[in-house]
């Protein structure tokens, strides 16, 4: 699988468009909603949405050209930075949509980028470090490695997902 950074580039900007603004949304829910877009595309279709690879941390799966990507985004006038103090006195990265994304997803691909969105992006940093420690590939991945996305296809995967979102 050849990653497509057109296209991730594109998935990102459409999270940020659809649901930066919301407090809760920084960079470690970026990295979840991009995760579980990912694997659940290719739990659903077998093949990725991105091809992107992604990395086990401790606090849940990290994309690797997220930076790269985020560069771009801003240098192309997309997107821009901000930052916010949380009550623990922590410093979040926000991003906010400068213009609308291109929009050249599949109808399967946009359907499920949006249930994705629309089930997770409420929690924050924390709380979807926590969820996505759950996902069976993560669980199954020791820190600092790449997440297979064959473990996606597992019966277990499948059947204690939280996440898994079924399209039809």
């Amino acid at each position: 699988m050849d990653f497509d950074k057109d296209k991730f580039k594109n998935v990102l900007h459409f999270i940020i468009y659809k649901c930066g603004f919301r407090n809760t949304v920084g960079r470690t829910v970026l990295h979840k909603l991009l995760y579980f877009s990912d694997f659940n595309y290719y739990k659903e279709f077998n093949q990725s949405i991105t091809n992107e690879s992604y990395i086990k941390k401790e606090r849940g799966p990290v994309p690797v050209h997220f930076e790269m990507a985020i560069e771009e985004l801003v240098e192309e006038n997309k997107i821009s930075l901000g930052k916010r103090r949380l009550p623990c006195g922590k410093i979040m990265n926000r991003y906010f949509s400068l213009k609308g994304p291109e929009m050249d997803f599949k109808k399967e691909e946009l359907i499920l980028i949006n249930k994705v969105i629309k089930k997770l992006s409420h929690l924050n940093g924390k709380q979807i470090g926590e969820y996505s420690l759950s996902d069976y590939p993560v669980k199954k991945t020791e820190d600092n490695e790449i997440i297979e996305y064959g473990l996606a296809l597992s019966s277990k995967s499948k059947s204690k997902d939280k996440v898994f979102v079924k399209i039809n």
